[in-house]
C-alpha cells in the first residue's frame, strides 16, 4: 500500500496540541459562527479523552480512551441526547462534530465547560496550542472569506505560503552581507507581495461597486441582470431609484457589493456637485422632489467611497463631457435600440449592454473584475502563491524592505543598485 504524504502543517498543529497536553483543558468552537450543517467543537488538554468520555455514549461499545488516534467514533452526547461525531485529532487533543445549529454545538460546549473546560475564542485556542501567528490570522479571516478565490488564497496561507516566503527572507535580510544581485532579488519579491497585498487586505471584504447615470439611463435593469433577480426598482417615471440600493454577489470567485443609485438630471456637470444637487432647482426632466434630492446626495456620496464606479449612459444618447471618477468603467446601455453606427460614437472601451436581450452582461462583469484587480490580470500567478492579508503583515514586508535597503548601497536612478 501506498504511504500517505505528510502534512507539514497538520504536523505542526498536532505538536502544539501535543506541548499543551500538560496545560489546562480548553475548548472552542471551531467552525464559524452561526448556522450551518455542521459545527466542530475543538477540546485538548490533560485529560480531555476522559472529559468527553464522561459525556459520549459510543455505538458498538468501544470507550472512546480505548480508541487511537486518528479513529473516528459515532455515538450519542449524554447531556443532550444529541447524535455526534467524535475524532481524536492526536493523543490529547478532539474535535466534536455536531448538528450545525447553534444549540446544538453550545450545547457540547457547556457540558465541556461544566467539567472544567476553559472555553477561549478560537483563534486564542489556536495560538495557545503552538500555532504560528499568520497561520492564525489565516484561519480567522478564512471563516469570513469573501467568495471562492479569497478561500482558495486564504487557505494557501493556512497550509504556510506567506510564513514560508516570510522566513525565506528573513533569513536572506539578517545575513551578515547580501550581494548586490541578492538584495535586488530580495527586494524584488519584497515589492510583489506588496503588490499582492493590495488585494490580500480585501479578502474578508466584499468589493463596492456603484453604478451610477442620469435618469432612465437603464442602471437598475443593468444591475438586475447582474444580480439575477429584480432586486432594483424599475420603471419609467424619472427618479424611482430614490435610495442606495445594495445587493451582493459573487463575479468570478469574488465577492461583490452592487449599489444602484438615484439617476442624475440632464444637466449632469452641474448636478455632480453635491451643493446643486441638493438645491431645489430645476433640472432638465421637471423639478426635483425632496426625496430625489436626498436620494442623489446619497448616490454621490456611495460613489464617492466607491472601489468601482460604473457610470452607465443610453447608447442613443449624443456623448459629452461627463465627470470622470478616479476609478470609473463606462458602459453603454441599450444597444439592441441603437442604430448601425451608433457604437462608433463612444470610446472603444466602453462595455455595450442590454439588459433586456442579456447583450454584454459577461464582458460587463469581467470589465469590473479587471478594473478592480488589474495586478491578477497583469500577473496571473501573483495570487497562487504567497500573499499578505493582515496590516501587521504589510508592515513585516516594509520593516524587511528597510532593512534590505540600509544594509547595501542605495538604489540608482533606475532602480538598481550600484
Amino acid at each position: 500500500m501506498q504511504q500517505a504524504k505528510k502534512n507539514p502543517t497538520a504536523d505542526r498543529v498536532s505538536s502544539g496540541f501535543e506541548q499543551a497536553a500538560g496545560g489546562a483543558l480548553r475548548v472552542t468552537l471551531l467552525s464559524a459562527p452561526g448556522r450551518s450543517a455542521l459545527a466542530v467543537v475543538g477540546l485538548t488538554g490533560a485529560g480531555c479523552v476522559e472529559l468527553a468520555t464522561s459525556c459520549f455514549a459510543p455505538h458498538g461499545g468501544t470507550p472512546l480512551t480505548a480508541r487511537p488516534v486518528g479513529a473516528i467514533c459515532v455515538g450519542r452526547w449524554i447531556p443532550s441526547g444529541e447524535e455526534l461525531i467524535i475524532v481524536r485529532t492526536s493523543a490529547a487533543s478532539l474535535e466534536l462534530h455536531c448538528h450545525g445549529g447553534t444549540a446544538a454545538a453550545e450545547a457540547v460546549l457547556v457540558s465541556l465547560e461544566s467539567g472544567g473546560a476553559v472555553r477561549q475564542p478560537w483563534p486564542q485556542w489556536f495560538t495557545d496550542s503552538g500555532v504560528a501567528t499568520i497561520e492564525t490570522e489565516a484561519r480567522t479571516a478564512l471563516a469570513r472569506a469573501g467568495g471562492p478565490r479569497a478561500a482558495r488564497i486564504l487557505s494557501r496561507q493556512v497550509a504556510g505560503a506567506l510564513q514560508r516566503e516570510l522566513d525565506r527572507l528573513t533569513a536572506l535580510v539578517t545575513a551578515k552581507k547580501l550581494s548586490t544581485a541578492m538584495r535586488e532579488e530580495v527586494l524584488a519579491a519584497l515589492d510583489r507581495l506588496a503588490l499582492a497585498a493590495r488585494i490580500g487586505l480585501r479578502l474578508v471584504s466584499p468589493w463596492r461597486v456603484v453604478v451610477v447615470g442620469e435618469v432612465n439611463a437603464g442602471k437598475s435593469s443593468l444591475v438586475n441582470a447582474l444580480v439575477g433577480y429584480a432586486r432594483s426598482l424599475v420603471a419609467l417615471e424619472p427618479g424611482t431609484t430614490r435610495d442606495v440600493l445594495h445587493a451582493s454577489l459573487v463575479l468570478a470567485g469574488w465577492e461583490i457589493e452592487l449599489a444602484d443609485t438615484a439617476g442624475l438630471r440632464e444637466e449632469s456637470a452641474e448636478v455632480l456637485s453635491v451643493t446643486t444637487a441638493l438645491t431645489s432647482r430645476p433640472l432638465g426632466g421637471g423639478p426635483v422632489r425632496d426625496v430625489e434630492r436626498e436620494g442623489i446626495g446619497r448616490g454621490m456620496a456611495a460613489a464617492a467611497a466607491a472601489d468601482l464606479v460604473v457610470r452607465v449612459v443610453d447608447c442613443r444618447e449624443a456623448p459629452r463631457a461627463n465627470h470622470a471618477y478616479a476609478n470609473e468603467l463606462l458602459v453603454l446601455s441599450k444597444i439592441d435600440l441603437a442604430g448601425p453606427t451608433t457604437a462608433q460614437n463612444w470610446p472603444e472601451s466602453a462595455v455595450q449592454t442590454s439588459a433586456l436581450a442579456g447583450t454584454g452582461i459577461d464582458a460587463l462583469a469581467a470589465g469590473m473584475i479587471s478594473r478592480l484587480m488589474p495586478e491578477d490580470l497583469a500577473d496571473p500567478l501573483l495570487l497562487l502563491g504567497p500573499v499578505p492579508f493582515t496590516q501587521r503583515q504589510v508592515e513585516i514586508i516594509a520593516q524587511l524592505r528597510r532593512l534590505a535597503v540600509a544594509d547595501g548601497p542605495q538604489p540608482t536612478a533606475n532602480g538598481h543598485f550600484s
